[in-house]
């Protein structure tokens, strides 16, 4: 069966490292520039297929 790069420990502990890993979404380069193509999501439900490590799984990711 084949792995997954993610668990290739050195690759993960760098990746763990990237902003976007620390600080979630205003972490992620591409974050402002993709926030403006979004329509409001405040009191929505969304459904992140990407989400990372799953910081902001059930918890209010646009504030």
């Amino acid at each position: 069966m084949t792995q997954s790069i993610y668990d290739d420990e050195t690759f993960f502990q760098d990746y763990s490292q990237l902003p976007c890993s620390i600080h979630g979404l205003v972490g992620a380069l591409e974050w402002d520039s993709l926030r403006r193509l979004l329509p409001e999501l405040r009191s929505k439900s969304v459904l992140d297929l990407g989400c990372g490590f799953g910081w902001r799984l059930g918890s209010k990711a646009l504030g």
